[in-house]
């Protein structure tokens, strides 16, 4: 029997035999054999990919971590709040001094149970003195304004007289938890002291309001990582079983450095993780648990240091706000290693898959080599990477290339079939390098692109297909992306803050965070796996997130979704929102948002918009430079309109639009080390109806 304590952490395993079915004598209700384990016909489209209408926003609590159990449907999706426009001037009419006022515009959308910080910057002006008054006027209760050492509440001032950076700096600060959606009203003051010249007496210069609504959306991102490996994948027991990785993504333990995931300004999006996939090494978990998809490995293992299908479900029955999975890493000797992705683990199971018997994980599934072995290079040396990807979907699963560019050759991908379902754009062993580039986009040159405020580049991958934007271009959609942190310790701090052993990985390091309507594993449409299956997917560093929607026709769509039917030369409106974390590299974050046709043959990639281009982005108000630059530990909302044309939808009548930040690759590496990062899945948008 297991035992929750009042933070909902798993507090021991007090009966072993009830949860342990090599010591109780029975099979147990997770050996994934069931009534329905039979091989499940192979979609990778089974996740609703072809959705014509607005990305569904979540149920009506906006943050919660639960979902709709009871079979009945889901209430309609939440249209994004529509909040007041920002105002800023004088409070009473005046003329205004030179350059006085202003520079930035609030970023107005956030999500649920997330950090809203906005760097506020304002420009004082000729004649100014060192002396400034700021006042928060008006905020919800939890906000704060931080204006040097002084941190103000709602209905705070403070005068400042020591001038510096904090004359025209301020920071809002506001931690989403527990936050409903809906319009939230801020008002920010401020006045400068102005005296200009020796005669000159001095006066407040008029003081200026900036008054915004922040709409908070409901949140349905949930965050994980699913490339992970325990204790039985080379390294020695310290590396941790299922519990040692399940306290870390609820914050009960933490690394080896002290930090955990909690602080939702830095260290991750909602504050913790929610779901993880365990991906042991498959010629490490034949020898160490004598089979693939072990049950329980190893039969004498307690609780807190094994390993398997019934300790992961063990794990997730004792606290529901979590996901765990056992899947598998499919390790070749050469020629690539494959993620097994669990479509169904346990059929019918109220956390995993809610009244869904079909398309169960056979996982005892016998390929001639015994029950639930594998037939991998290990196992059969005659086997085929295309063989693997067909067994994989026999046995009800996904299959995903992990690092299917990388420094050692025996771990590359032979690219010998594309049948795969997705590609692991990032993986954690030298942070983002430039493997992972090659593996997301083909290895744009974006560094070029922002440098020179360049509005086209090409794809330069050979062939175009070994990428997942090639892939997306060679008609398969959708693609799954995923980053993998490919940790073996689950306590190890690798990078933290500068170069280290490349070779190394951090829990987390990147997370793939998935939009789902349930936090379920898989009803078919709306679960964790459902939203992986369709590409509703950001993989990201730390707090650094961009949540990307296009609005055509007044219907919202987000990564994932197909815009159908679209008219050439008709209005779509792009909207990337989001955070970044407090790690920051030069100047070099830069928000891009990319298109590219699908036509298979067409290299060009259109920038849509880049944050760090003010000759054709953004707005000439004062201090342009203050409204470009994406500043460290902030929050950020930019739009732009575009209308697609004939030359730019091609042949097939297809565009794909995504998002990212500009990678920045460590010059002391090789291969990168880069951080500070955030990739995005992408919208289709088809002439076809």
């Amino acid at each position: 029997m297991l035992t929750i304590d009042r933070r909902g952490g798993l507090a021991a395993a007090a009966l072993l035999a009830a949860c342990n079915p090599s010591r109780a004598g029975a099979t147990g209700e997770g050996s994934g054999s069931g009534s329905t384990s039979g091989a499940a016909a192979h979609s990778s489209g089974s996740a609703g990919s072809e959705s014509t209408s607005g990305a569904p926003a979540g149920s009506d609590d906006g943050s919660s971590d639960g979902g709709d159990d009871t079979g009945e449907p889901l209430p309609p999706p939440m249209p994004p709040p529509s909040c007041a426009a920002t105002t800023t001037g004088p409070l009473v009419p005046a003329r205004l001094p030179d350059d006085y006022g202003f520079a930035t515009e609030p970023p107005t959308m956030a999500l649920a149970d997330t950090a809203y910080v906005y760097d506020v910057r304002t420009n004082i002006g000729a004649c100014a003195t060192d002396r400034v008054r700021w006042t928060l006027h008006e905020a919800p209760a939890g906000a704060s304004l931080a204006v040097a050492g002084a941190v103000l509440d709602p209905g705070d001032s403070v005068q400042h007289d020591a001038g510096g950076d904090a004359r025209e700096h301020a920071r809002l600060v506001w931690i989403l938890d527990g936050v409903a959606p809906g319009c939230h009203a801020v008002e920010l003051r401020w006045s400068a002291w102005r005296d200009c010249g020796v005669l000159d007496d001095g006066a407040w210069a008029p003081e200026l309001s900036q008054r915004f609504e922040l709409g908070v959306r409901e949140n349905h991102w949930y965050s994980g990582d699913l490339h992970v490996h325990t204790r039985h994948s080379e390294r020695d027991d310290e590396a941790g079983g299922a519990q040692d990785y399940y306290e870390r993504m609820v914050n009960l333990a933490s690394n080896d450095s002290g930090l955990d995931f909690a602080d939702r300004r830095t260290r991750s999006l909602r504050g913790r993780l929610h779901w993880l996939v365990f991906s042991d090494h498959s010629n490490n978990e034949l020898d160490e648990c004598g089979r693939h998809f072990a049950p329980w490995c190893g039969a004498d293992d307690p609780l807190d240091v094994a390993t398997g299908r019934d300790v992961a479900r063990a794990l997730t029955e004792a606290d529901p706000t979590v996901l765990l999975v056992v899947g598998s890493e499919i390790s070749n000797r050469f020629d690539g290693h494959l993620g097994f992705l669990p479509r169904n683990p346990f059929p019918g199971h109220p956390q995993y898959a809610p009244e869904l018997l079909a398309g169960g994980t056979d996982y005892d599934h016998d390929a001639g080599f015994g029950p639930g072995v594998f037939r991998e290079r290990w196992v059969d040396a005659s086997t085929t990477n295309d063989e693997e990807i067909a067994l994989i979907h026999a046995m009800g699963g996904l299959a995903i290339v992990n690092h299917e560019s990388a420094p050692t050759f025996w771990i590359e991908y032979d690219w010998s079939s594309l049948a795969f379902d997705g590609l692991e754009v990032w993986n954690g062993g030298n942070r983002h390098d430039r493997e992972d580039d090659d593996a997301y986009h083909g290895g744009i040159a974006l560094g070029d692109v922002t440098k020179d405020d360049l509005l086209q580049t090409e794809l330069p991958e050979q062939p175009l297909s070994h990428s997942w934007v090639g892939m997306l271009k060679q008609g398969r959609w959708p693609m799954v992306l995923t980053g993998g942190s490919d940790v073996h310790d689950f306590a190890e701090v690798v990078c933290e803050g500068g170069p280290c052993d490349p070779t190394n990985a951090e829990l987390a390091s990147p997370t793939t965070t998935v939009w789902a309507r349930r936090f379920v594993w898989h009803d078919g449409e709306h679960g964790v796996f459902d939203g992986l299956a369709a590409g509703r997917v950001v993989v990201h560093d730390r707090s650094n997130f961009i949540d990307l929607r296009v609005l055509a026709d007044g219907v919202e769509s987000m990564v994932g979704d197909t815009i159908a039917g679209y008219q050439p030369g008709s209005a779509l409106q792009l909207r990337a929102f989001g955070h970044v974390a407090d790690f920051v590299d030069g100047d070099n974050r830069v928000l891009l948002v990319l298109g590219t046709s699908g036509d298979p043959d067409d290299r060009r990639v259109d920038v849509l918009y880049s944050s760090e281009d003010d000759t054709h982005f953004v707005a000439p108000l004062q201090g342009t430079d203050h409204m470009r630059y994406l500043r460290p530990d902030s929050s950020f909302d930019r739009s732009i309109e575009i209308a697609l044309d004939d030359a730019q939808l091609g042949r097939s009548g297809t565009y794909f639009v995504w998002a990212q930040f500009v990678p920045w690759h460590n010059p002391l590496y090789l291969f990168g080390n880069g951080q500070d990062m955030a990739l995005t899945g992408a919208v289709r948008i088809t002439t076809r109806s």
